[in-house]
């Protein structure tokens, strides 16, 4: 969309709240300013400033951008600077934060920064991907899977893999399995972890057994099996 089509499209604007007072020489005022459109792109300000008795100034503003491009991938920001500014010179304090989350073909980043005075605090970046598959029938089959990807700020990369199954028959005896998988491998070391966890759980003739294993990068380090009758 441009500039152009954005300024002519359909938009609502409100001024929410705008307040003043001064009381003793202290002064405050706070206004809400929000804007969006029929595509779902979205704006909102939020000013608060105060002056106390003694001069000193203290502002907070927050802004919240949500931007949507024609393939609905969102791009949305949030913004938040605060000022503290006593009476006099050279002694202003500015804390500015800043937190992104963009998605792109089923794909999200996300960015945090705080920056004080202009120098920066903190500052992360993540990327993780999502995926879902659920198919099932009539007969109570199912199946599902989920899959997550992610790389932290540090480089270390985790995946995280579920399936699960329920499986019926002809007599309506029921195999159910649930296996999840991670996986946890730092960046540029040699020592990438595996976690894997079977559960299931299978009815037959009234009775029901369920297992457990767990392994850890091969090694199984749990496994049980219980049978109990059905209830």
């Amino acid at each position: 969309m441009t500039i152009k089509s954005i300024l002519l499209a359909t938009a609502a604007v409100f001024t929410l709240s705008t307040a003043a007072y001064a009381v003793d020489k202290e002064s405050y005022q706070a206004t809400t300013k929000i804007e969006k459109d029929s595509d779902g792109n979205y704006t909102e300000n939020n000013l608060v400033t105060k002056t106390e008795a003694n001069g000193t100034t203290n502002s907070s503003e927050k802004n919240l951008t949500i931007a949507v491009d024609s393939k609905g991938n969102v791009d949305k920001s949030t913004s938040t600077e605060d000022i503290h500014k006593p009476k006099g010179f050279g002694n202003k304090h500015v804390t500015m934060t800043k937190d992104t989350e963009k998605s792109k073909d089923g794909e999200v980043t996300t960015t945090h920064e705080k920056t004080v005075n202009g120098k920066n605090v903190e500052g992360t970046t993540d990327h993780y991907k999502t995926s879902s598959k659920v198919t099932k029938d009539s007969d109570g089959n199912y199946a599902e899977k989920d899959i997550t990807t992610k790389t932290d700020a540090n480089g270390t990369f985790i995946s995280f893999e579920k399936n699960a199954d329920v499986t019926v028959d002809a007599n309506g005896d029921v195999d159910k399995s649930t296996t999840t998988k991670k996986v946890t491998d730092p960046k540029g070391l040699m020592n990438k972890s595996t976690v894997k966890t079977s559960n299931t759980e299978n009815t037959k003739d009234g009775a029901v057994t369920t297992s457990q294993d767990v392994t850890v990068d091969g090694k199984t380090v749990e496994s049980k099996s219980e049978t109990v009758p059905q209830q």
